[in-house]
């Protein structure tokens, strides 16, 4: 007994040295580099969506996707060449229209030494067409103004005219504005006769005027206007 505590005294005191001769804590270590990510998940991508319907095609009038050939309103066969395709998506071809002015001439007589009331100037028209021509006149001056026939030419005188089928001539006769006398014009004041002829699909010489001069007034052309009357029918 007295052994056994002497053995448990010299525990105590063994474990009391080696408590007392432990060494202090050392210092904290560097910190390790950091790992590498690890590597990064595919994304998921979603199943590819079913395509589209057809569109109708332009010759396929009832949508049905067949190439009707039929010998009813429902053929789509539009050229009846025996094959329905591109070529039957075109358009009937639509109405003629109104035909024009196919054929405008013009040309100028030079007035050299013409003096008085009356002035006689032939038509270039073939003979027996003059009904199917519209005709505008007009008088150049020496200065190179241009005056409608008929109308006022001057503030003192005034023209009026008339077409001659038979000679296939064309008159122009000059008068004073004061008192409606023959008025005589001196040589050398008009050099120039102009002549715009007209054809027109509607025939007869009152129809084929009034057709031209109301085709112009619908235009905004100024039949008084030589120049403007030119360029409306690409003569300039």
């Amino acid at each position: 007994m007295k052994n056994l505590k002497l053995f448990s005294v010299a525990i105590l005191a063994m474990a009391i040295t080696l408590a007392s001769c432990s060494g202090s804590d050392g210092e904290q270590g560097i910190q390790g580099k950091q790992g590498e990510p690890g590597p990064q998940g595919d994304s998921i991508k979603g199943d590819p969506g079913d395509p589209g319907a057809d569109g109708i095609s332009c010759w396929d009038l009832n949508g049905n996707g067949v190439g009707d050939i039929t010998v009813d309103e429902n053929n789509e066969d539009l050229n009846l060449d025996g094959v329905v395709d591109a070529l039957d998506c075109q358009g009937a071809t639509g109405q003629d229209g109104q035909d024009g002015n196919a054929n405008v001439e013009r040309w100028r007589t030079l007035l050299a030494g013409f003096t008085g009331s009356e002035l006689i100037i032939p038509l270039e028209t073939p003979p027996g067409t003059v009904n199917d021509y519209a005709y505008l006149f007009y008088l150049e001056t020496a200065n190179g103004l241009m005056f409608p026939v008929p109308g006022p030419a001057t503030n003192t005188f005034y023209t009026t005219l008339y077409i001659d089928t038979a000679s296939h001539e064309v008159n122009v006769l000059f008068w004073n504005s004061a008192d409606n006398s023959a008025v005589i014009i001196p040589d050398g004041f008009f050099v120039y006769f102009h002549v715009i002829a007209i054809e027109s699909p509607i025939l007869g010489n009152k129809g084929t005027q009034e057709s031209v001069l109301n085709e112009l007034k619908a235009a905004g052309v100024d039949t008084n206007d030589y120049h403007a009357v030119a360029a409306y029918f690409g003569l300039e």
